[in-house]
């Protein structure tokens, strides 16, 4: 007969986690920031930033830490401007913040005073999700383990070789996707860094009129394309904003308290305790209620609806449309069926036809048509250059050769506009987190900066007047556009 060993084991990881391996970048010197509570690790390059990311994470310490009753120790940010790329990372087990410099320019945003936005958010995510954790940060997990062996075979063998090995992981956090960036977003009511704007507005305004809405279940995880992702933050958002309006801002403290309790394993628990109602009960009369007032809001421009003719209706990403010099054509950049942003190219619709082709693969940036020659002027993102940095440059490809041509070299030059008379590039660059406009010779020599901006301004979108002689582009330091103009000579 077969006998039988049970051993129940509890197994804790006390180990330290380490984050995704990047690269230290030995080819730049780094340097450090030391504030009252925090570090700020930089490299030469990305000095203004970091004095500023200093003073802010000084500055948003106390209100963060005090809402949520909880403060972390120490907390290392690590400071990168070497490529265009714009995030910030959150390493809660590690006390560790990644910045990249680039100001975020995204289609599914409006515009924000980017470091005090990131700052904000990313130790917001610090504070709440350590505060939110049943054990120490050491502790990720535990396991409960149940093992059966074979019958021992001979007497001097106490267990057999092992037949069942059970494992039941027991996490320590448990904090939903939607909640964590919920509340990220949110901060604290009097910043505002991160404030609920139009864009935001009109995705989740879309969703409820088209009865559409992520679920609830939906809501706590992320691993869905550009836009779904995105949605998870804007109806986080929402709901963060929702329950803080209605139920008061202390009770964010309250459900992440109750989060870290021991036996506390969702977040329905969570509200259940803290509001007395289960997550599909507070997520049905938030839903209610955001689609009634939608509803009311646009009923006139429902009743007085101007549908237009649809000629790119693949893709959550159709963005830039623009005809062709003789006008048969138009020219837009789409992901089509990618799942990404990022994954998008160039393509071409005819109007006769009405079909579209791709044209120039994998390009996010504006675009623009040389005159009297059958060549587009745009940017992409290209890692060659002597360190392998992900950077952006000017390219023009000419269609009748089907051949590109490289303009700018290590630039960081993006969103490209062509003079009338087809002699000029002008276009947006970026250093320490400042864009600034520059212009070169259609041959892309002559490089001249036209703007000196060194404060975190942000330019955009620049375009030549009719006449040549000035650039009109959009202009932002915080939380608003301006419409700004300067001479093609500077």
């Amino acid at each position: 007969m077969k006998k039988l060993a049970f051993v129940f084991l509890l197994n804790v990881l006390t180990v330290n986690l380490f984050a995704q391996f990047t690269e230290f970048h030995p080819e730049l010197d780094w340097f450090t920031i030391k504030g009252e509570h925090i570090e700020v690790h930089y490299h030469a390059e990305a000095k203004r930033t970091a004095e500023v990311v200093a003073k802010i994470a000084d500055e948003v310490w106390g209100p963060i830490t005090s809402l949520y009753q909880y403060e972390p120790d120490v907390v290392h940010f690590v400071i990168k401007d070497i490529d265009d790329y714009s995030n910030g990372a959150t390493y809660f087990f590690d006390n560790k913040i990644e910045i990249w410099t680039s100001a975020l320019d995204y289609d599914l945003r409006g515009a924000h005073n980017w470091l005090r936005n990131v700052i904000s958010h990313e130790f917001t995510h610090m504070v709440q999700i350590q505060g939110a954790m049943k054990t120490s940060r050491t502790v990720p997990a535990a396991f409960l383990q149940w093992l059966n062996y074979d019958d021992e075979r001979r007497p001097d063998i106490l267990y057999g070789y092992p037949n069942v090995v059970v494992s039941y992981p027991i996490a320590t956090i448990n904090v939903p996707a939607w909640f964590a960036e919920g509340t990220a977003q949110y901060m604290r009511t009097e910043f505002n860094y991160e404030n609920w704007d139009s864009h935001r507005d009109m995705i989740l305004r879309s969703y409820a009129l088209d009865g559409n809405m992520l679920t609830w279940n939906q809501m706590g995880v992320f691993g869905k394309t550009s836009l779904g992702n995105e949605s998870v933050y804007n109806s986080g958002f929402a709901l963060t904003r929702y329950i803080s309006q209605k139920y008061g801002e202390d009770k964010l403290r309250e459900i992440n308290f109750a989060l870290s309790n021991i036996g506390s394993f969702t977040i329905d628990a969570a509200f259940e305790k803290v509001l007395g109602k289960d997550g599909n009960e507070i997520y049905d009369e938030w839903k209610k209620y955001i689609t009634e007032d939608y509803k009311k809001r646009t009923e006139d421009v429902r009743s007085n609806l101007v549908v237009g003719e649809t000629i790119a209706d693949v893709g959550f990403g159709n963005f830039y449309p623009s005809f062709s010099p003789d006008g048969k054509k138009i020219l837009y950049v789409s992901n089509k069926s990618a799942d990404y942003f990022g994954l998008s190219s160039i393509y071409e619709y005819d109007v006769t036809t009405k079909k579209s082709k791709p044209l120039i693969p994998a390009i996010r940036s504006t675009y623009d048509w040389i005159k009297g020659e059958n060549k587009l002027v745009y940017s992409r993102l290209t890692e060659n250059n002597p360190h392998w940095y992900n950077v952006h440059d000017i390219f023009t490809y000419d269609f009748d050769k089907k051949k590109e041509k490289r303009l700018t070299s290590n630039l960081r030059a993006n969103q490209p506009s062509v003079s009338h008379d087809g002699k000029r590039i002008v276009f947006l660059f970026q250093k320490d987190g400042t864009t600034n406009l520059g212009i070169i010779d259609i041959d892309g020599k002559n490089f001249k900066q036209l703007t000196f901006y060194a404060n975190g301004e942000q330019v955009y979108n620049p375009k030549f007047s009719n006449d040549d002689s000035y650039i009109i582009f959009d202009y932002s330091y915080a939380n608003t556009r301006d419409i700004a103009k300067v001479d093609v000579n500077g």
